[in-house]
């Protein structure tokens, strides 16, 4: 079946692509979401109408998204403070919801789908955090994850007494 693109779908097109798929995607998938339209005669010269309208705001977005692109480049790194256990794993995750916060509070604007977590972030570190921003456009960010205080004296006192046992273990042999 073809279908024209209302909007950029991953691995599939952007907007005003006539693509070919298969019938259930189009009828349960794309359809529904207003993603496409079915490529009928008279759709097809409505897509020719509007090409050039759908040109111009393919290239407002992704000059936004290369904006969006160099404010996420500018930030460089987030931290995220998080409680967690002696041994440095988190009390919950850090997901993208976070990471959203995160950005906002240095003014960039993402929205929380453009992140792409494969998995929620569950222990203490850093990590680079890819981040999608439509036309084809994806930049990094780099996630710092780090204890808050009481979790920060928690793991410092099971790491001093991990060096003391250690250093008795050390002195007996």
């Amino acid at each position: 079946m073809k279908v024209i693109l209302s909007e950029e779908v991953d691995n599939l097109g952007n907007a005003g692509d006539l693509v070919a798929v298969k019938p259930g995607y189009a009828r349960n998938y794309l359809f529904p979401r207003g993603l496409a339209v079915r490529a009928d005669e008279r759709n097809l010269r409505q897509l020719e109408h509007n090409r050039r309208v759908m040109e111009a705001r393919r290239r407002r977005l992704e000059d936004a998204a290369k904006a969006a692109a160099k404010q996420v480049d500018k930030v460089g790194r987030v931290v995220v403070v998080r409680a967690c256990g002696s041994e440095g794993k988190l009390f919950g995750s850090v997901t993208s919801m976070d990471i959203v916060a995160a950005l906002k509070e240095r003014e960039v604007e993402v929205d929380r789908r453009q992140i792409k977590l494969s998995e929620p972030l569950r222990a203490l570190g850093d990590y680079d955090v890819p981040v999608k921003l439509g036309q084809g456009i994806a930049v990094s960010v780099k996630v710092s994850v780090e204890p808050d205080e009481a979790s920060a004296s928690l793991i410092a006192k099971a790491a001093a007494a991990a060096a003391a046992s250690s250093d008795v273990g050390s002195a007996e042999a």
